[in-house]
């Protein structure tokens, strides 16, 4: 043991090896190697570590069989980069394979220096920090994952833990256990099984994904259909390697992890590529429990923080947890769950914004505002936790304080122009834009499509100009496309370019419904009836509770004088999204049986 690593003594209830009978007390010694505060950026938890001894911002990916580098950051960082051997290749949650370089570091995690550590680099494998640890680093010891928290700890139990309960912290709680499956060189993952509504799941415990996903045929076999009541559309979505893939948050009866029963829940699913796994147990899950992980015992122990343990918007109807009771022994105080310091305020308020804690949130970046005043940031945070509480005036001081202490915070300009957009000060919300963009040209898209979707389709085609002009070679360029061509569909002006946009989009893109909504939009302002009808049944092929693409469907199918079915799809877009009706009015997308207007 390092001289940092503290052992502390103290007597936990060990677990049934099976049921839950309780075995004789056993007395197990826990040592605390490293610290690592983590700070969540929205779903996804970042630490900041020592490579080669520069810091570096790393995603915490316990999905990640090993750790990657984004090939900008080591060539920026100048490592040494050399061709993995033939036959290796990168396989992620989007099923793309991609050929690998190597890099080999020294790691440097809370004073403590790992020699010789791989790096697989590939370019943009994670383009919000500088690459993603992953379990070559994590596995090698003991990790408690306590996200809620803003921190986590790699821990060093003594032989006599063999069989002890492991949530010291749990303090009389119940304590929810999974046996993992053998974890090595080629099989990495902390994979286990559960229970979806009574179908036996294989899943991975996987901090890399933001949220949870169902596969989409474990999810048919436990009894999930697109076209099923309650089921949503929720877009594309992309993984590790590039593939898009369409997904839907689905209900389902019951969800069983290690004891923890999850009653009628919400769960996103999509036609992922896991390799045998059926469902990711992602950042969500994590957030909403204290989580250890024993590599002697090959078991996961858990605990329920309170609050949605999927994050879709609205609490599960009810949630049981079995399991034994463990004892708190005193000596767990060394990992106290209180802050002491702004930062730690902070982290913790970053937590439970990413968990939709908005009151929770505010309280502790208030408190981090008092601790550290000078702090740009910590306000920046205040004022999104008001934005949550739908506080928008007391948002604003904040943003205006964040800006008098650092003027260059480019976030605090992007989200006080869209409160600046909601007021109607156009000039002002301008300006900030300006500033951002100045600043990070990316911003420019962003700021494109919050004018699209405020309604203000004139300045959003200006930005969408400039930042397609800008980045001809981005990996972005579907997106910008299709929002200019959907913004100009929305808008009924240049449908002539509007269509080319859409156009170009279907051919680069994906297949995703996304596309074929927005060209069937452009096909149906023209006037081109039979392809609108096309491409409408091509999107809601893919995604049939498109609330979009039933109304413009119903539309098409009115204007054919098919007035049964038009309506029956309006009806049907209206049962899913309620004001559509209304806001497609105000596009001039609402007169059946007459020529469509502009919005103009």
């Amino acid at each position: 043991m390092s001289g940092r690593g503290i052992l502390l003594a103290f007597a936990v209830t060990a677990l049934a090896a099976q049921g839950n009978a309780a075995l004789a007390a056993a007395k197990c010694d826990i040592g605390k190697v490293a610290e690592l505060p983590t700070t969540m950026v929205g779903l996804r938890a970042h630490v900041t570590v020592k490579v080669d001894g520069q810091d570096t911002t790393f995603t915490v990916d316990s999905g990640a069989a090993v750790s990657f580098i984004n090939t900008e950051t080591a060539q920026r960082m100048k490592l040494e980069m050399y061709p993995a051997p033939i036959g290796y290749y990168a396989k992620g949650a989007g099923g793309t394979d991609m050929r690998l370089n190597i890099v080999r570091v020294s790691l440097g995690i809370d004073g403590i220096k790992i020699p010789n550590v791989v790096f697989l680099a590939l370019p943009s494998v994670d383009p919000g920090s500088g690459g993603v640890i992953g379990q070559n680093v994590l596995a090698a010891m003991d990790t408690e994952y306590d996200l809620g928290n803003g921190v986590i700890r790699l821990m060093h139990p003594s032989a006599d833990c063999e069989q002890a309960n492991l949530a010291y912290w749990s303090g009389g709680r119940a304590v929810g256990v999974v046996e993992l499956n053998a974890i090595g060189p080629q099989s990495p993952h902390l994979r286990a099984e559960a229970k979806l509504n009574g179908q036996t799941l294989h899943v991975i415990f996987d901090t890399g994904a933001p949220v949870s996903y169902v596969k989409l045929a474990a999810a048919e076999k436990a009894g999930f259909r697109p076209e099923a009541a309650g089921v949503q559309a929720s877009g594309p979505t992309t993984g590790i390697g590039g593939r898009v893939m369409e997904s839907w948050v689905a209900p389902f009866d019951s969800l069983d992890i290690g004891g923890e029963q999850i009653q009628h829940t919400r769960l996103r699913v999509a036609n992922l590529s896991l390799d045998g796994s059926d469902m990711l147990l992602g950042a969500d899950f994590f957030l909403s429990h204290r989580i250890y992980y024993s590599k002697q015992q090959r078991r996961l122990y858990f605990t329920y923080n309170g609050g949605p343990v999927f994050q879709l918007g609205r609490p599960s109807v009810a949630l049981t947890q079995a399991g034994t009771p463990a004892p708190a022994p005193a000596a767990a105080a060394q990992y106290a769950d209180v802050p002491t310091d702004a930062a730690g305020f902070a982290r913790r308020g970053e937590a439970s914004m990413s968990r939709h804690d908005y009151s929770g949130a505010l309280a502790d970046f208030t408190r981090a505002t008092e601790l550290d005043p000078k702090d740009a940031e910590y306000f920046r945070h205040r004022a999104e936790a008001h934005l949550g509480l739908h506080n928008g005036v007391l948002a604003m001081a904040d943003f205006d304080e964040v800006l008098k202490l650092d003027p260059s915070d480019v976030r605090a300009h992007m989200q006080r122009a869209v409160l600046y957009l909601a007021a109607g000060d156009e000039h002002r919300a301008a300006d900030d834009f300006a500033a951002a963009i100045k600043a990070e040209p990316d911003r420019e898209l962003i700021a494109a499509s919050l004018y699209s979707a405020s309604g203000r389709f004139e300045p959003a085609i200006v930005h969408y100009d400039a930042w397609i002009a800008g980045h001809p070679k981005s990996e972005r360029m579907v997106d910008a496309l299709n929002g200019r061509c959907w913004a100009r569909s929305l808008w009924g002006h240049d449908l002539d370019k509007a269509l080319a946009d859409c156009e170009a989009a279907v051919r680069r893109g994906p297949h995703v419904a996304a596309l074929f909504d927005s060209r069937g939009l452009a096909h149906l302002r023209r006037g081109e009836l039979d392809l609108a009808l096309a491409d409408y049944n091509e999107a809601l092929k893919l995604q049939p509770k498109s609330a979009w693409s039933l109304y413009g469907r119903g539309l098409a199918k009115l204007q054919k004088g098919d007035k049964p079915g038009g309506e029956a799809d309006i009806a049907a877009a209206a049962a899913i999204a309620p004001n559509l009706s209304a806001q497609a009015k105000r596009y001039g997308l609402s007169a059946p049986g007459t020529p469509l207007k502009t919005a103009g």
